[in-house]
């Protein structure tokens, strides 16, 4: 037998064909190598060795993120390797010859797996620890607004919990998480949307750990009594619409706030989201461009951005637009009223006469969108002067929405003027009684008095024509059975 050839069983070499065929598919056909293997039942291991080497050679090229290119000035070869401590967090490297190049492409990539592979195998990593790498991972995947709002539920339910965030993850039980939930729904009267929210930070997190290859088996799991939920029922109406009397309060009081201060649009995109209903970033999205003839085109978002590089000290850099809504149900036209036409035209007006603009947006002001701080102002003093409990633009979107269903507009075309994937959101969440409780009362009243009148005239007219007939039907049949 040659040196570098070895004798296996035929269960063996089948084996061997079936892992490692994925390897030969490029360079070798797989035919002639089950027909070599079946023929001698040898393996050359040397030949093994350098097809796995070519394979994951192949692998880490394809994987590199930046290009391999030619100088054909220089004759030289050319590419990048991560560093951050350059421009771009890169470096430029060259070559000679081009395989010379990927060696050092490879070599790099290697050595840093080869580096992660040590710090798994050597560090304990505590689910802080975790946590705080997980969320720079997923800096690069979400926007940071979601880092915001998940660095806001790690600081208010999992950092006081010292003792469990800094267990090593890798001896992590499931009655470590059942305690730790459990704990969390005793402590806090979460409703089950809010405790679900809190509970995905940890699932993403091991889940991160998983595939980062820190643990093999993931041991999370929800476990919990669920009668500790905060009720879901839903809050009274007073609470979460605008009542008809107050609608009418607070557009007075719009109007009177933009008498004081002629130049500020942001009463009228108050005004105006009582004829559209919209998100507010919504509305401070619009363009000049979106309205087309009687209808306007909802697809695009004012949002705030933030630097999340110091996770502790997560900062506002300011808000822009962005081309997408919430959702893709999100991209929607609505029709307009007589009523938004009139307040889009005194937009118009006011940004003509005091000269602002920017871009072919409605609502501006220093050469920039308004901000949502500034409609959120505007509506809460203005419920505050008028006496009603402060409310906020969103519902006043829950008020367009009631109106519509009040007054005869099918829920799946409600639930359309939304932009809401599924009417069970616009029912469950959206839809209140706008009327006050005289009104509702009145209304319940007479419904019930038209019933009882149409019973009562109904009942009248009917019980002597059954009578009569029934004795006529009796009188027949007695006839009948005498004959």
């Amino acid at each position: 037998m040659n040196i570098g050839h070895c004798w296996f069983g035929g269960a063996f070499l089948y084996r061997f064909y079936m892992n490692w065929r994925p390897i030969f598919i490029k360079e070798n056909n797989t035919n002639d190598l089950l027909k070599y293997i079946l023929e001698n039942g040898m393996i050359d291991l040397t030949y093994v060795q350098e097809q796995i080497e070519m394979k994951k050679r192949e692998e880490i090229l394809k994987r590199h993120n930046y290009s391999i290119w030619h100088s054909d000035k220089e004759d030289v070869w050319y590419s990048y390797l991560p560093d951050d401590s350059k421009p771009n967090n890169r470096k430029k490297i060259k070559r000679k010859r081009r395989r010379d190049l990927e060696d050092i492409i490879c070599d790099f990539y290697i050595s840093m797996q080869s580096e992660h592979t040590k710090a798994t195998q050597s560090k304990d990593w505590s689910i802080e620890s975790m946590f705080y790498e997980f969320m720079k991972h997923k800096a690069n995947e979400v926007n940071s607004g979601t880092i915001k709002r998940m660095m806001a539920d790690w600081e208010r339910f999992y950092k006081p919990e010292k003792e469990f965030i800094a267990i090593p993850v890798k001896n992590l039980t499931k009655i470590n998480i059942d305690d730790f939930f459990n704990g969390v729904l005793g402590k806090y009267n979460l409703k089950k949307k809010a405790f679900y929210n809190m509970c995905g930070i940890l699932k993403q997190t091991l889940e991160y750990a998983v595939d980062a290859e820190y643990i093999e088996k993931n041991p999370y799991r929800i476990k919990v009594n669920k009668k500790k939920f905060a009720s879901s029922s839903k809050k009274p109406s007073t609470k979460e619409v605008f009542q008809t009397n107050e609608k009418e309060m607070l557009i007075d009081e719009m109007e009177r706030r933009l008498k004081n201060n002629p130049s500020n649009t942001a009463p009228l995109a108050v005004m105006l989201d009582f004829e559209l209903g919209t998100r507010k970033g919504e509305i401070l999205a619009i363009s000049k461009t979106d309205i087309v003839n009687n209808r306007i085109h909802i697809h695009k978002q004012l949002v705030e951005e933030f630097d999340t590089s110091d996770l502790n000290n997560i900062k506002s850099m300011g808000f822009h637009v962005v081309d997408y809504t919430k959702s893709e149900d999100g991209d929607r036209w609505l029709p307009l009223t007589d009523k938004a036409k009139r307040i889009i035209k005194r937009i118009e007006m006011i940004n003509e006469k005091f000269g602002y603009q920017y871009e072919d947006f409605l609502f501006v002001k220093d050469n920039n969108c308004l901000t949502p701080d500034a409609i959120d102002a505007q509506i809460k003093r203005g419920c505050e002067h008028i006496g009603i409990p402060v409310k906020t633009m969103h519902k006043i979107r829950k008020t367009y929405a009631s109106t519509l269903l009040h007054n005869g507009v099918n829920l799946s075309i409600v639930k359309d003027m939304l932009g809401h994937a599924d009417e069970s959101t616009t029912l469950k969440h959206y839809i209140y009684n706008i009327e006050d409780s005289t009104e509702t009362d009145n209304k319940v009243l007479n419904a019930l008095e038209s019933l009882n009148y149409e019973k009562s005239a109904q009942s009248d007219q009917n019980v002597i024509p059954f009578t009569k007939r029934k004795r006529t039907e009796n009188l027949e049949k007695s006839t009948f059975s005498v004959l």
